[in-house]
């Protein structure tokens, strides 16, 4: 167990790391983004990421926090569990973390930081801290993520083992699937628990869920620090997480809604300020996303040509063909859309051209040809834009 004192100074490390939320995330923030980039962790240790993601991104509070883990987990060695009953010693390490870190279920202590300084955590963190331990005991986990919650798997004890880590009865919960089915109807408001039926519960559950690796489960820490930007009113910062979150889960199915209204929001501000550019790539990342979410693609489209006019105004014909490219991969336009496009990169082709800009001007001419490339007067500019010596 660690000493007073050492918990002491870990804890005063950990206060101070609050203070430096404003600047774009730290060093090691900006160098695990990098590493995740790929969806794969290379760089760091899950770990160390789990640590970051909770706020540990100073050197010194990081090596705190590795410090902790790895006293707790030498604490759970000096047990010496038995190997030849890995259930039975899995359920003695949950049952340990329940009666001295894990006390006390908090739905807003999403982090591991949260477990060190106030022993509080929700379903993120404790099944985090869980299966990283127990991995680290040679226990391979994984985790189940629903829209409401998320549980532990174990996939090598010969039978499924499903635990849930919010409460300190939750080891093999399939033991007692209806008491268990009772515990689950807190997360529903009442009236859709009736609908679903109460012995259905655990079913429709498990139907809207799946089941992701580690990696992927780090993802629900960032997209717990993007709620709590989002719940401040700074969507910038809100939606740079989720960004973050999206590199270690590509399909976290706790945040859809939390993503949708986040897409709107942000998007919404930006155009708001005139930003139309940054606002439409936000809506195009939404619809991207979303494909059959009718107002994130109405709403692109809307940015859209608000960008194009934007862009017009400020001659920059690079932004332009920019966001005229993401639009095509979208695939979002209509017969009176493309009719508006036409005209804009028809425009450009022009002035592009009186401009004596051959390259630019070309990069016009391609994109209309898209449009329509049978068209006599673009294949007459063409030409002429191609006898251009720039």
């Amino acid at each position: 167990m660690l000493s007073k004192v050492a918990l002491i100074l870990i804890c005063s490390w950990l206060f101070c790391l609050q203070s430096g939320n404003a600047q774009l995330r730290d060093r090691l923030e900006e160098k695990l983004r990098d590493d995740i980039r790929d969806n794969r962790l290379d760089r760091f240790s899950r770990r160390e990421a789990a640590f970051i993601l909770s706020g540990a991104t100073h050197p010194d509070s990081l090596e705190a926090c590795l410090r902790w883990y790895q006293n707790l987990l030498g604490t759970i060695k000096d047990y010496h569990l038995d190997p030849f009953d890995r259930e039975g010693s899995a359920g003695k390490v949950f049952s340990y973390l329940h009666s001295t870190w894990l006390l006390k279920y908090k739905e807003e202590a999403t982090t591991l930081l949260d477990v060190i300084r106030q022993k509080q955590y929700n379903c993120v963190a404790g099944t985090i801290l869980y299966n990283l331990l127990c991995e680290d005991l040679g226990w391979s986990t994984e985790a189940f993520e629903t829209p409401t919650h998320t549980y532990t798997i174990f996939t090598n004890f010969g039978n499924r083992v499903m635990v849930e880590n919010t409460s300190p009865m939750g080891f093999n919960i399939m033991r007692n699937l209806q008491e268990y089915s009772r515990y689950l109807a807190q997360f529903y408001p009442q009236k859709q628990v009736l609908q679903i039926g109460l012995d259905r519960l655990y079913a429709y559950e498990n139907s809207k869920g799946r089941v992701i690796d580690n990696t992927e489960l780090l993802g629900l820490l960032a997209y717990n620090r993007a709620y709590f930007a989002k719940r401040d009113s700074d969507f910038e910062t809100a939606y740079d997480y989720v960004m973050l979150a999206q590199s270690f889960n590509r399909d976290s199915r706790s945040n859809i809604n939390f993503e949708i209204d986040l897409y709107f929001r942000w998007g919404q501000k930006l155009y708001e300020d005139s930003r139309f550019y940054d606002s439409f790539e936000v809506f195009a990342d939404g619809a991207y996303r979303y494909p059959d979410n009718k107002e994130l693609a109405n709403n692109c489209k809307v940015t859209f040509f608000n960008g194009l006019r934007q862009n017009w105004e400020n001659k920059n014909w690079g932004l332009t063909r920019q966001m005229a490219i993401e639009m095509w991969e979208l695939d979002l336009l209509k017969d009176a859309d493309w009719d508006r496009l036409q005209v804009v990169l028809r425009n450009w082709a022009t002035f592009t051209y009186q401009g004596n800009r051959r390259k630019e001007a070309l990069e016009a001419v391609e994109l209309l040809e898209r449009i329509d490339a049978e068209d006599p007067q673009l294949i007459s500019l063409k030409k002429a834009i191609e006898n251009l010596h720039e």
